[in-house]
């Protein structure tokens, strides 16, 4: 929704004839009408729900409060010229992070002055159809996964487990688009957001619980019977999942490509793991995927 409200203010802030009244300041979507400068836009977006029919697709209702201690005739003025950029504008808010399906304008409230600030008012209500761009991805495939604390690349030493199955990518982020890339195609970068990738079936080397997961691990441990020697995992209430720098390297089953994502920034939140004599498996493994403040990035690599 944050995305959603700076893709709305960036088209109000841009326009000359609308900053030359308002200044950029006064256009924002916090409001105290105590510390207020006059005149200024308060708006605010109030959540509809997902249209079930169309996947991706959700309801905004957006409301604009317009504020003039000069006239009644600045305060249309101020709201005549918002209408115009915003009322079935879809293409010009449209930017990287948030798709503007439909925007019009439902309902305007006649204009009224408040005695107790002393100012000319009006609010209108704006219905909007929007869609969170970024990139989703379900296909069969089989690979690595590669982690490390600090530095991570594909080298067996820090491959902590194979993956195969159905693998789910829906990835909602700003993005830059580059290509030239060596290793693949193109590449795309993701700087701010969410990301979710699911694995049907990943197997994890036993000896890593102590990098995804802040607990103990010793090798030289022994059951109770006191002489079957075993590997202990001690996890305490402070245990939590560790942040890592990760690499997942894979091949589709469907057109052989290969599919490269690498964050600065990533979590596996599972613990509930069935042990094997080899392997621990995971069935249906998310992973959280996150860009760092320190331009550690998400990237995603498809072979042409």
């Amino acid at each position: 929704m944050d995305l959603l409200l700076k893709a709305i203010r960036t088209r109000l802030i841009s326009d000359t004839a609308l900053t030359f009244i308002v200044h950029a300041d006064d256009i924002t979507s916090n409001f105290n009408a105590e510390y207020a400068n006059y005149p200024c836009v308060v708006f605010g977006v109030e959540m509809g729900g997902s249209l079930s029919e169309i996947s991706g697709v959700v309801r905004a209702t957006l409301t604009i409060d317009v504020y003039s201690a000069a006239n009644k005739q600045q305060l249309w003025t101020i709201y005549d010229r918002i209408k115009a950029l915003l009322h079935n504008q879809e293409r010009e808010i449209t930017d990287s992070a948030r798709i503007i399906h439909l925007i019009y304008e439902a309902k305007v409230d006649g204009s009224q002055y408040d005695r107790t600030c002393n100012v000319w008012h009006l609010t209108a209500q704006y219905e909007l159809l929007y869609a969170t761009s970024g990139l989703s991805i379900t296909t069969g495939a089989c690979g690595s996964v590669y982690a490390d604390a600090e530095s991570v690349s594909a080298i067996p030493s820090k491959e902590i487990a194979r993956f195969r199955g159905q693998v789910s990518l829906d990835i909602s982020f700003e993005s830059e688009l580059r290509s030239g890339r060596k290793r693949f195609g193109e590449t795309v970068y993701y700087h701010t957001g969410v990301a979710k990738l699911i694995f049907e079936e990943m197997m994890f080397k036993a000896s890593i619980l102590d990098l995804l997961w802040n607990i103990t691990t010793t090798s030289t441990g022994q059951l109770n019977d006191g002489t079957t020697s075993a590997t202990v995992y001690q996890m305490s209430q402070s245990s939590h999942p560790s942040y890592l720098q990760a690499l997942f390297q894979m091949v589709k089953t469907d057109d052989g490509k290969k599919l490269e994502i690498e964050a600065g920034k990533a979590v596996c939140q599972n613990l509930s793991i069935p042990f094997s004599r080899t392997d621990l498996s995971v069935f249906n493994c998310e992973w959280l995927l996150l860009g760092d403040s320190s331009d550690n990035v998400v990237k995603v690599s498809v072979g042409n």
